[in-house]
């Protein structure tokens, strides 16, 4: 038993010493709406997101925030933009050649999707939060650019966000944590009574 506590501690030091290895990961709720138009000359997919919604998460290392001069890479993300409860399009890591940083104040997602010689997309979406931007706040400066040519299909424009809030998820050890003193507390209650 003391040859195992020995061993662990051990390990502990060897690990919890290097600070490159260090995460503080944090998932974010993003949430917010698209102006009423969209930029003149716009067509296609933002002409479809006036006054539609956008909803989604994306994951953080916090210790590397606020990035005063570096990009910070999302670790994972997915964004939605909805029109009438119908997903339009979906955002995401799920694809090879999509990005998503944070620099400064912005938050910005790009989705280079399906480039083939006759078929391009390219989407990109940036949100201006205040300076020293961690992943918490609101803002009502942002837009969508659509930057797409999928040969017989028009889709090109600007449509602005009008707003947009991010702010943490909700922790599962938290309300897991309540459930378990709560049940321990009604649990000696009962016991007291009888």
């Amino acid at each position: 038993m003391q040859a195992t506590a020995v061993l662990g501690f051990a390990m502990l030091a060897v690990i919890g010493t290097d600070p490159a290895q260090a995460v503080n990961l944090k998932t974010f709720n993003i949430s917010g709406n698209f102006a009423p138009t969209p930029l003149d000359g716009s067509v296609g997919l933002p002409v479809n997101l006036v006054n539609a919604s956008f909803n989604g998460t994306y994951t953080v290392d916090l210790d590397q925030l606020p990035a005063s001069s570096s990009f910070v890479d999302l670790t994972s993300w997915t964004l939605n933009l909805v029109n009438d409860n119908t997903v339009l399009r979906t955002l995401s890591n799920s694809l090879a050649g999509n990005t998503a940083y944070i620099e400064e104040n912005i938050l910005a997602f790009a989705d280079a999707g399906l480039l083939t010689e006759q078929n391009k997309n390219l989407y990109s979406f940036e949100l201006y939060f205040d300076k020293n931007f961690t992943g918490l706040g609101s803002t009502t400066d942002g837009k969508f650019l659509d930057n797409s040519d999928f040969g017989s299909v028009q889709s090109s424009g600007i449509t602005a966000v009008t707003f947009a809030k991010s702010e943490p998820v909700p922790e599962p050890g938290n309300f897991g944590g309540i459930v378990v003193v709560g049940t321990i507390a009604l649990w000696l209650k009962r016991k007291q009574k009888a």
